[in-house]
């Protein structure tokens, strides 16, 4: 499983209207988002935290998810099929 951060619209949290939020996106083994987290800005340390924000930063150049953008299944991990690519920073 990969992750990495991306703004996801949220709908289903605002009334249908857009809401945008910046979490964390987890891919399955064939790179297709199967879900993703409540929003974060947390790590262990001052190192970490500013990976963390390096990361964040990157969210903002890529063009925002939608929560329909969410077809993939973890146990899709075991098939092997053609692999889609994650996009990893």
């Amino acid at each position: 499983m990969n992750w990495n951060y991306r703004i996801v619209n949220t709908k289903s949290e605002n009334s249908g209207e857009d809401w945008y939020c910046l979490q964390e996106v987890f891919y399955n083994d064939k790179g297709v988002p199967c879900g993703y987290s409540a929003p974060c800005t947390g790590s262990e340390d001052m190192k970490s935290l500013k990976e963390v924000w390096r990361m964040m930063q990157e969210a903002m150049e890529l063009p925002p998810m939608q929560e329909e953008d969410f077809v993939g299944s973890f146990d899709d991990d075991d098939e092997e099929d053609d692999e889609v690519d994650t996009p990893n920073p």
